[in-house]
């Protein structure tokens, strides 16, 4: 008798926590090219690394690497599904021209090669963050390593 009152809880709180929505993949990344145009962001052709590189994922073209000096917005040239990925796979090498320097047009991360780097500032960040998510809605951006 004491089942039917829990099992009632718990598929209303699991109905609850699926009703998020989110951007479709085309229409996020139709929202952070719209985003890059409108800031006009600054692209950088190289960035200094200080520590291992760590990013909040966006999308599968976009990743935030949050920096001692600042963030920047790394636009790969193709879609990076190994973003997502959790365990690592022999595609996921990393190539770097230098050890203390990320490169656009040469360096990868998690294997996908990086087309443009943009320099973001910290009110720029924080749109991007919730860019296209509606009140009380997920954010589409997560930390990744």
């Amino acid at each position: 008798m004491r089942l039917i009152p829990i099992l009632i809880v718990t598929l209303t709180l699991t109905a609850c926590g699926g009703t998020v929505t989110r951007l479709s993949p085309g229409k996020e990344l139709e929202a952070v090219n719209d985003f890059v145009a409108a800031s006009q962001l600054v692209e950088v052709q190289r960035i200094r690394l200080y520590d291992q590189i760590k990013w909040l994922y966006v999308n599968d073209h976009f990743v935030v690497l949050p920096e001692r000096r600042g963030h920047h917005l790394i636009e790969f040239r193709a879609r990076c599904d190994e973003l997502r990925e959790r365990q690592w796979t022999a595609g996921m090498i990393d190539h770097r021209v230098s050890a203390r320097h990320l490169y656009s047009d040469h360096d990868t991360i998690r294997g996908c090669v990086i087309g443009r780097i943009y320099e973001l500032s910290d009110d720029q960040l924080e749109e991007l963050r919730y860019l296209g998510d509606a009140p009380g809605e997920e954010v589409f951006m997560s930390s990744e390593e």
